[in-house]
């Protein structure tokens, strides 16, 4: 009800802060995964539209953990997660960027492109870099 609201006052500002928390607490357990990535993701846009840059970039996180959890395949996830990285870096996101660290590295440890793939360590997260 309160998102029907939302659409019909064309809320654009705010889409990225609510989606972001329904998509990845609420809808990801009541509804289909594929079907939560098309919102997700535009939800990201608008976040970027309107200036909310961090929550476009947690967004562009949950889209990323969301498309992996589909099964979707790990190259077409990883080059996802590049591309939005680079926007979450040009919007100087990184520290919510972070949060995607982990799903970085497990996709290069099931495509065979870490020494350790049993641990969450490599080129997304050197472990000389954990404090």
């Amino acid at each position: 009800f309160a998102l029907d609201i939302m659409q019909r006052m064309q809320a654009k500002e705010k889409y990225c802060r609510i989606y972001s928390l329904l998509y990845c607490t609420v809808f990801i357990k009541t509804n289909r995964m594929h079907s939560c990535l098309d919102p997700v993701l535009e939800a990201q846009r608008e976040g970027l539209k309107v200036g909310d840059t961090s929550y476009a970039t947690l967004c562009a996180v949950i889209y990323c953990n969301i498309a992996f959890r589909c099964k979707k395949k790990l190259s077409l996830v990883k080059k996802i997660s590049i591309d939005l990285k680079k926007e979450a870096k040009v919007y100087k996101q990184d520290s919510v960027w972070n949060l995607a660290l982990p799903l970085e590295q497990a996709i290069l440890n099931l495509m065979g492109r870490a020494d350790k793939p049993s641990l969450l360590d490599g080129d997304a997260i050197p472990v000389e870099n954990i404090e």
